[in-house]
């Protein structure tokens, strides 16, 4: 019997991008696009395997007396397959060709031709594009990689997409959740709406403001999960309205952010402060006031504190009145001090017990050093317990949310039309929270889930141990608040939850601190450094968390002496 041929993961992960596009967008594909991807579907040997390896690496030139790859023992003759396949060519321009040298190459061209050797790679290579000359070499230049590009987007749904997630999932590192496709949205109508997708995502950041708007308003449907582009042009119109402020263009800045209101891209409330500086700006202060005033009644959350505070400077400047909002409930504060560290970077560094870093991470050594542990929880460790207890909720099958495989989560995971489509499923995972029961779902889940690709999960956050500790620490009523915030708002409103959480433990005296003594229950704690300030978004977790009857307190640090090694 014949040897069968050695399979090569490679060219098998090429293959299976190939046909799960297929299954989405081959109606999308020219004749001669299906013919080109028939050709790369047909490769076998070492062809496939060189081709499989270059199309995955960043470049698409290649120097031809350096490619390897492994069963590969002839690049040359696999060269020459690719090249009768129309897949490669070595029509490589003269630019193309030296940005793949190795600087000390460039540096010897560059003596050869009698110029300059020194600087950069990159200066190296502008000083030689004016000199072309025979290199007594061969490269290769791999072809179609933008059609390779675009059926990995739809392979993945994603606009980076990235084969080597296949790899890591192979090596045992992680692994894919296993759920059946719930089949989907199309990805494009038709083959103009495609280009039209290529050339908006291609132009994103080079596209006149008014041309993203335009788009946006244009479009009555966009393709599902990561090429969705909606939220990318709207952050880069609302940055491009920013700049037009500073440079002193309130009027171009303001019918920026109404175009976004009225084709309803974005909330009034989110960008009526900025409407109203534009107004300032213009010397029309009455009218910034009442549009503030006009918009407070349907704000809430940071939008509405960001409201509250510009109506209030605004009044007073106006000998207006402005009713307040109920105070919030603010966290109790605790003041340390710790020895400064020497500085890399823009944050401050500090000493703590056996730890050196930034604030968080030498808070997180002095409260070691007194037998008391602490996790850098942040936004990253909410999510971890949201995807485990409600990671069975993830892969039901709601029409359109798992359309393709390799997926982490549903396409609505994070996002507040995530509990609308499983209403049933949600509310029976917050009655279990109510009742006490959130630990011991948290630790079923991380023993099913741990190190699988899960969307919302930061396994190097905490381990299960420590996980189920914040979830008994915080209660039911503590856990409860924050994942309907999270259910409600979608995960993005995790920015600012309190940067550690203190582990129940000994209670144990931090030296330098005031008051000293931390008790041995759980505790949040926001960590700021001498010129950090509470932000919205903080002072509203803060009070949402007290009213649950979460512990959190707010520390100040100060550092003592110089800074030293």
């Amino acid at each position: 019997m014949a040897d069968r041929p050695a399979r090569d993961p490679a060219v098998e992960d090429l293959h299976l991008v190939v046909d799960l596009a297929l299954r989405r967008g081959a109606d999308l594909l020219t004749a001669g696009e299906r013919l080109v991807v028939a050709r790369i579907r047909g490769l076998r040997g070492p062809a496939a395997s060189l081709y499989a390896r270059l199309t995955a690496r960043v470049p698409s030139v290649f120097v031809e007396d350096r490619l390897e790859a492994p069963g590969v023992e002839d690049p040359a003759a696999a060269v020459t397959a690719l090249i009768a396949a129309g897949l490669a060519d070595r029509l490589v321009p003269w630019r193309h060709r030296i940005e793949v040298l190795t600087a000390a190459e460039l540096r010897d061209l560059a003596r050869d031709r009698g110029l300059p050797t020194s600087g950069r790679k990159s200066a190296l290579i502008e000083r030689l594009v004016p000199h072309p000359a025979p290199l007594g070499r061969r490269f290769v230049r791999v072809r179609h990689r933008g059609l390779l590009r675009r059926l990995e987007q739809w392979a993945f749904l994603r606009r980076r997409p990235d084969r080597s997630a296949l790899v890591v999932e192979r090596l045992g590192h992680v692994r894919w959740p296993e759920y059946t496709p719930t089949g989907g949205r199309i990805l494009h109508a038709r083959r103009a709406d495609l280009r039209a997708w290529e050339a908006l995502w291609a132009g994103r950041d080079t596209l006149r403001p008014e041309a993203l708007l335009a788009a946006l308003d244009a479009r009555a449907t966009w393709p599902p999960g990561g090429l969705d582009l909606r939220r990318s042009l709207r952050r880069r119109i609302l940055t491009t309205a920013r700049d037009l402020e500073r440079a002193g263009d309130p009027a171009g800045a303001r019918a920026l952010y109404a175009g976004l209101v009225e084709g309803g891209h974005v909330a009034p409330a989110r960008v009526a402060v900025r409407v109203a500086r534009t107004l300032e700006a213009e010397d029309r202060a009455e009218e910034a006031w009442r549009h503030l005033r006009a918009v407070l009644p349907v704000a809430s959350g940071r939008a509405r504190l960001a409201i509250l505070r510009s109506g209030r400077r605004l009044a007073a400047r106006l000998r207006r009145g402005w009713a307040p909002d109920p105070p919030l409930r603010v966290p109790t504060e605790r003041h340390l001090r710790l020895p400064a560290a020497p500085s890399r970077g823009a944050r401050p560094r500090y000493r703590g017990g056996a730890r050196q870093g930034v604030v968080e991470e030498a808070v997180i050594g002095l409260l070691e050093a007194e037998g008391r542990r602490a996790l850098h929880a942040e936004g990253p460790l909410w999510t971890t317990l949201f995807a485990l207890l409600f990671a069975d909720a993830y892969f039901l099958p709601v029409p359109g949310m798992l359309p393709v495989r390799f997926l982490a989560g549903p396409l609505d995971a994070g996002t507040p039309s995530f509990a609308p489509r499983r209403p049933e499923a949600v509310a029976a995972v917050l009655d279990a929270v109510s009742a006490g029961e959130a630990p011991a779902r948290v630790a079923r889940a991380d023993a099913r889930w741990r190190d699988t690709w899960l969307a919302g999960a930061a396994w190097s956050r905490a381990g299960s141990e420590d996980l189920v500790a914040v979830a008994e620490g915080m209660g039911p009523q503590g856990l409860r608040a924050v994942l309907e915030v999270l259910l409600r708002r979608g995960w993005r409103a995790s920015r600012g939850l309190p940067d550690l959480v203190v582990l129940p433990g000994a209670p144990a005296r931090l030296p330098g601190a005031l008051p000293s003594r931390v008790g041995d229950g759980l505790l949040l704690a926001e960590i700021k450094g001498p010129t950090d300030t509470v932000r919205d978004e903080q002072a509203l977790w803060f009070d949402r968390l007290l009213r649950a009857g979460a512990p959190v307190e707010l520390w100040h640090v100060t550092p003592t002496g110089e800074a030293t090694r």
